[in-house]
């Protein structure tokens, strides 16, 4: 990965700034404004007093001169009430200024994982999940609650340095009255110091934090090490060895770039240090000499170097405009995740009838490709499902089975052609409508580490108070018995990892989230896919499982998909996929008639189920 060049580096930081700033009055307008009036209020109180004080000091002496009562000791004791009003009220605001600055600093976080969930939820399909370009912006933005980027910093470290730069630049006015020349320069070095800075700190902040995929490749080594699913298989075949080799060098490639450039490069050091040595031995220079020979008064030297010295209190080199830098790197990746996933977002708003499918689903001529993909995996599909029966879907590894389960599921849009519902395109119907008419299995199903009444009521979670319904859908697949035996219930937690949780094998897992799919159905679903959630039992097992959800769902929608033909012969009607296209049709004994593709299929795996 090339570091970014200078100039775009610091346009980078400047644009990661304005974004942060941008967002704050999408929390709170009226805390937005207070933070720019105490601000502004942080800045002006003590220039205020330093100016007071430099003014004080000038006119002590007359005051003493002229007395207790005299002019000039009146002028000497509004100065001081003047001083010591301008610090009591600094102290007082900068309280305010800093609590304000944190608590909108927290929420901005708040805001901003909210939009990261948003805008990865919204696309109605998962094509963004296994896009590379999304998945190394959400590792980016992911790392909102790292330390060393968290915009929380970000906003309390411009609290900080927004005063010191007003303060700075009010300063430089005062010195102006000096030399209008220093006064100038000053004004133009403070900020041209700052945002050359940022740059730096971006550009070690994005070496560090922000070298997306490089990390997931690192990250996912380290995560097999120490998470329980790869376990048993890396100790079984000795791999932990071989995994720590590759992790411990990978991450020192990435650590040895990082070193190479993480660091503020010395010639910006030089440059920054030389240029304030310079122009400080100047001004200094310039002062000294104008009080020696008397062209300005000891007073108004007293008010030039106290701003002088209030110059230095600006954060340009500490952590305070680190966490600015950091704290600020990844809000435009999640404005930029958002603004991407919502350009992408399709919007479909027909309504479908209550009880569609009543007909027919329909794929007419429907041709796909995965994103990035050279060959398409359907191609030239026409398939007709009549609701209320069942259909088998059939072929070998690749044929296309699965994504036709996608495309109907509409995590996928067709490259081509359509898929109907009693006529309607299913492209122009509300996804979250359509997807409440499914009730799905699919063969990487997923094991929720929530209780076992969850897991069931995630099928239709509007009726998750029903006891009675979920008793019902867990019947059919003898699992009741189960279930009141383990210590909570319906209410016991299906994961080892929790106290008091349990876990289950595979074969009772399958079950239960079988009866999550028949809770959907009491739910209102209307079309059932089993997508191979058997593939991991023996084929004897599987033909068993497949006969009795066929028995439990008859005269429903059915859609099972299957890779071995000797386990689905009960359903109404078998499809044979081969290279995304319908080559065979028909009930068992057709095809078998037949002699093709499934006859040849179906009597090698009886065969050997037979043995």
């Amino acid at each position: 990965m090339t570091p970014p060049k200078p100039a775009a580096a610091r346009f980078e930081a400047a644009r990661a700034v304005l974004a942060v700033v941008r967002l704050l009055p999408q929390i709170s307008r009226p805390r937005t404004a207070l933070l720019g009036v105490t601000t502004a209020l942080t800045a002006a109180l003590p220039l205020a007093m330093t100016i007071a004080t430099g003014l004080l000091i000038g006119a002590v002496p007359a005051a003493a001169a002229g007395g207790p009562g005299s002019p000039e000791a009146q002028r000497a004791y509004l100065l001081l009430i003047v001083g010591a009003s301008a610090l009591l009220a600094g102290r007082l605001v900068d309280n305010v200024h800093r609590a304000n600055a944190q608590n909108l600093g927290r929420e901005l976080e708040l805001l901003l994982q909210n939009r990261l969930v948003a805008a990865v939820a919204r696309p109605v399909g998962i094509a963004h999940l296994e896009d590379d370009e999304v998945l190394a912006l959400l590792r980016i933005a992911r790392q909102l609650g790292a330390d060393f980027i968290r915009p929380e910093r970000a906003v309390q470290g411009l609290a900080a340095i927004a005063p010191q730069f007003l303060a700075a630049a009010g300063a430089a006015v005062v010195l102006a009255f000096f030399n209008v020349w220093v006064g100038l320069a000053w004004f133009v070095a403070w900020p041209a110091i700052f945002i050359l800075m940022q740059a730096e700190y971006n550009r070690v902040g994005k070496t560090t934090y922000m070298r997306s995929t490089e990390m997931r490749e690192t990250e996912y080594l380290r995560d097999l090490a120490i998470t329980a699913a790869p376990a048993k298989e890396i100790r079984v075949w000795g791999l932990m060895g071989w995994l720590l080799d590759r992790y411990d060098l990978q991450w020192n490639e990435r650590m040895a770039y990082a070193r190479r450039h993480e660091r503020v490069r010395v010639r910006i050091a030089v440059i920054v240090v030389g240029a304030l040595l310079a122009l400080t031995a100047t001004t200094a220079l310039l002062l000294v000499d104008a009080g020696l020979s008397g062209l300005v008064a000891f007073g108004a030297i007293g008010v030039y170097m106290g701003a002088l010295t209030g110059m230095f209190f600006f954060s340009a080199f500490d952590d305070v405009a680190v966490f600015v830098s950091f704290g600020s790197l990844p809000v435009p990746k999640v404005l930029a995740l958002d603004a991407k996933l919502t350009a992408a977002e399709r919007t479909s708003t027909a309504e479908l009838p209550a009880a569609a499918p009543e007909r027919t689903i329909r794929f007419e001529d429907v041709t796909f490709a995965y994103p990035g993909a050279e060959r398409p995996v359907i191609e030239g599909l026409d398939l007709d499902i009549e609701a209320g029966t069942s259909l088998a879907v059939v072929g070998h590894n690749g044929a296309g089975k699965t994504s036709l389960v996608k495309l109907l599921s509409g995590f996928y849009a067709p490259t081509s052609g359509r898929i109907t519902v009693d006529g309607m395109n299913v492209a122009e119907v509300d996804p979250a409508l359509w997807r409440t008419r499914l009730s799905a299995l699919f063969q990487d199903f997923t094991r929720y580490a929530l209780s076992v009444r969850d897991n069931i009521v995630l099928g239709a979670p509007h009726l998750a108070g029903d006891t009675d319904r979920i008793w019902k859908a867990c019947e059919p697949m003898g699992i009741r018995e189960l279930i009141e035996s383990l210590p909570d219930g319906l209410d016991t937690v299906l994961s080892s990892e929790y106290e008091e949780g349990t876990d289950l094998s595979g074969g009772q897992w399958q079950r239960i989230a079988l009866a999550r799919a028949l809770f959907a159905v009491q739910g209102g679903a209307k079309v059932l896919i089993l997508d191979e959630p058997a593939a991991a039992l023996d084929v004897r097992a599987e033909a068993e499982l497949y006969e009795q959800f066929l028995d439990i769902t008859a005269g429903l929608t059915t859609i099972v998909i299957s890779h071995r033909f000797s386990t689905v012969r009960r359903a109404d009607r078998i499809v044979v996929l081969d290279g995304g296209k319908v080559v065979e049709d028909g009930s068992h004994p057709e095809l078998m008639a037949l002699g093709g593709r499934y006859a040849e299929a179906f009597t090698l795996q009886a065969s050997r189920l037979a043995r």
